[in-house]
């Protein structure tokens, strides 16, 4: 309880963590921008919707100390690289920051849009299903790499690598017609 969080405050306010922290935010917010732009390119003909992709990237900045705390949480409350302690960290993340970040992605990405927070709920309930079944097939495999063989430092990183990937899906669900 209360060791946990005194060691994760003391952890998260170092310089080196500051400086991290920037790091992580860029780089979400880059691996947004870059994965709507590959997502356009795959998608339309016509040039770039920059307003769309300043929106992915603004999400992608939003999201990014939401995912370096979290990461730094997971390695204080679960700590270790081996068999109980990956499974239970792949199990938070699935059970608790993927839900998350999909309710904030779809809601996020229509209230910027200009849409009401009505029509924010109602793209949700149709695309998150879809997206976060699709999560599973891609997310446990690389966050078991990621709590195995990634230093913690590297963590969000590592998983940018593959969100590139992911954000080009992610711009797909949100941007394809309703079902």
């Amino acid at each position: 309880g209360i060791h946990v969080m005194k060691a994760w405050v003391v952890r998260v306010l170092t310089p080196s963590r500051l400086a991290l922290l920037l790091v992580n935010t860029t780089t979400c917010c880059t691996v947004g921008a870059l994965g709507d732009v590959c997502q356009q390119r795959i998608s339309q003909s016509g040039p770039n919707d920059w307003a769309r992709t300043g929106r992915m990237a603004t999400l992608g900045a939003c999201m990014g100390p939401v995912y370096h705390y979290w990461y730094l949480m997971l390695d204080v409350a679960l700590p270790g690289t081996k068999g109980t302690a990956v499974v239970k960290k792949v199990l938070a993340n699935q059970l608790l920051m993927a839900p998350t970040n999909y309710c904030i992605f779809f809601t996020g990405m229509a209230l910027l849009e200009g849409h009401t927070a009505h029509a924010a709920v109602e793209e949700l309930q149709s695309k998150f299903w879809p997206t976060y079944k699709m999560d599973w097939l891609v997310w446990p495999a690389a966050q078991t790499v990621n709590f195995v063989f990634v230093p913690p430092m590297l963590r969000v990183a590592y998983v940018n690598v593959v969100a590139f990937l992911w954000a080009t899906y992610l711009s797909h669900m949100k941007h394809k017609a309703p079902d």
